[in-house]
């Protein structure tokens, strides 16, 4: 039984010295190198409407040469 109080007196103690973190510990905020979510977001968000606008630009280039060729002999 002794053993035991023993490692109980010892595992609070290192709590109280922080080299535990307790349920009442408050989280460390982000390191500053990484992105937050909602920059990613907008990130991709931006991405997504340059492909589309790629892709619509192709489309209409394809449509417009298309047009400008002439037709075959009648």
């Amino acid at each position: 039984m002794s053993y035991i109080l023993d490692a109980l007196r010892k595992a609070d103690a290192q709590r109280s010295r922080g080299a535990v973190p307790d349920l009442s510990a408050q989280p460390l905020d982000a390191p500053a190198g990484t992105d937050a979510p909602a920059a990613r977001g907008v990130r991709l968000g931006l991405l997504a409407g340059l492909v589309v606008l790629a892709a619509a630009l192709g489309t209409g280039a394809w449509w417009w040469f298309a047009a400008a060729r002439p037709g075959p002999p009648a």
